[in-house]
């Protein structure tokens, strides 16, 4: 018996399937091995501490978003009790994309002292992973937002641990 074999080609797709992590904060080496991004002033208004456009080299439709970011407020004693908010969103940044809304990666409010020493830095970490159902595609600009309840000299800045790795599928033409 004789077994007939399909001439017909086979056509397999690869989705090429991209990682991509961006350290956010450069410079150089630091004698005790940390380095902050260029300090910001926080007023009475919504000032950006911190932006990035986050970039992997070709357009991704994301799989996955996973962040570590970390920030630093300096000159938190208040002379009456007030508070700090501050709120890291994203934004896609393609031409041509119809998703152009900020979305909220994460929104913090800090009640500041009374008491203690001005200058005392609170730093803090938030890690893990965003919906990208909200933020599907890269590149995207990161910024980092922070508002003061009163003007009292707040500072803030982005540690050199902060990072986002992306997993995303590449958008062919790109």
């Amino acid at each position: 018996m004789r077994r007939e074999v399909s001439k017909t080609p086979i056509i397999r797709t690869i989705e090429p399937i991209q990682a991509f992590i961006d350290r956010l904060v450069g410079g150089q080496i630091a004698t005790d091995g940390v380095q902050y991004s260029a300090i910001a002033t926080v007023g009475t208004g919504g000032t950006v501490v911190f932006t990035k456009r986050i970039d992997p080299g070709v357009d991704l439709t994301l799989k996955s978003l996973e962040v570590g970011l970390t920030q630093r407020f300096n000159n938190l004693l208040a002379t009456s009790v007030v508070s700090l908010s501050y709120w890291w969103r994203a934004r896609v940044d393609n031409v041509g994309t119809s998703n152009q809304n900020w979305q909220t990666l994460s929104a913090l409010a800090k009640g500041i002292p009374t008491s203690g020493v001005a200058g005392d830095p609170v730093e803090d970490t938030l890690s893990g992973f965003f919906p990208v159902g909200s933020l599907p595609e890269a590149p995207f600009i990161l910024d980092l937002i922070a508002q003061g309840l009163v003007a009292s000299g707040l500072t803030g800045e982005v540690k050199n641990s902060s990072y986002v790795k992306l997993v995303g599928i590449v958008i062919p033409g790109t």
